[in-house]
């Protein structure tokens, strides 16, 4: 994913900060563990949410454990000790990973395009372990990328259509479980992915308009210029109904773990990147500091 998910740390308490550093260092070890140390190199806060709403139905926090890591070789630093969410996340980050490394393959040009080459190749054992842990989830994936790289080619001017195939990828991997759970995390999934493909477009059209690449946002509102002004009323209440979903979809989890530092996340964070985004006041990584420090 983009790292778009993430808390508003001067709203966090101290034990919700550490917690989501701890599980964010966990999800690290956990992909070091089963896939090795390249695809620690693709770690977002997107996936560390993942893992804190996955467990959110445990109740009780294990104690941390304390490990060293490439970041941080000297010094041990404490992280959440493995379980199944955090497996489970590995196996999804590695999945969309792959997946985005193969989208860009189809859609860059010159330098970009060898780097998706080199990175497909060097991801790719990787990737069949991954499949072969979660193979729904791969196979929904990869008719959802198809699909929008079909909507790409043609140039669909609908942002729905464009982010509906987005979406679809981040909902498969809500594991199948046939209850009113998957129900709900699969809306809240969805609706997260559908926000995140259309605020990754509104962030990428001055860049799009330049090399003349595929953006719904650029086509449905035939914009000759990067400056959204005119157009970021229209791009927020689009944003803001995807959003309400997923605020909606939190309040059915009746979550045990973790739950307010995920409330921070949805509630606070989220809209605070699509103001920033649409603002162009937005960075990376929220100018917090490296390897995923808060």
């Amino acid at each position: 994913m983009f790292g778009f998910i993430r808390p508003v740390k001067s709203e966090l308490r101290v034990r919700e900060a550490d917690r989501f550093q701890q599980v964010y260092c966990g999800l690290c070890h956990a992909i070091r563990a089963r896939y090795g140390r390249f695809y620690t190199l693709f770690l977002s806060y997107d996936m560390t949410f993942f893992v804190l709403v996955a467990g959110a139905e445990r109740e009780g926090t294990p104690p941390p454990c304390r490990k060293r890591c490439d970041a941080h070789p000297l010094l041990k630093r404490p992280c959440a000790a493995p379980d199944d969410a955090l497996a489970l996340a590995a196996d999804v980050s590695v999945l969309l990973s792959y997946h985005k490394f193969r989208d860009s393959l189809a859609d860059e040009k010159g330098a970009k395009r060898l780097l998706a080459w080199l990175l497909c190749g060097l991801g790719k054992r990787g990737y069949q372990r991954a499949r072969a842990r979660l193979p729904d989830a791969d196979r929904e994936i990869v008719a959802a990328l198809d699909d929008l790289q079909a909507i790409e080619r043609e140039k669909c001017p609908s942002m729905d259509r464009a982010a509906d195939a987005s979406a679809r990828m981040t909902a498969a991997v809500v594991p199948r479980t046939g209850d009113a759970r998957e129900r709900v995390l699969r809306q809240m999934f969805y609706h997260i992915g559908r926000w995140v493909y259309l605020l990754d477009a509104a962030q990428d059209v001055a860049e799009d308009l330049e090399q003349g690449n595929y953006n719904p946002v650029v086509l449905r509102y035939d914009l000759r210029t990067p400056d959204l002004t005119e157009i970021k009323d229209a791009l927020e209440r689009t944003l803001e109904r995807s959003l309400a979903d997923v605020c909606m979809a939190f309040d059915l989890l009746d979550a045990q773990r973790d739950a307010e530092l995920i409330r921070n996340i949805i509630f606070l964070g989220m809209p605070l990147v699509t103001r920033q985004v649409l603002d162009g006041t937005y960075q990376t990584n929220g100018g917090w500091g490296k390897h995923g420090s808060l």
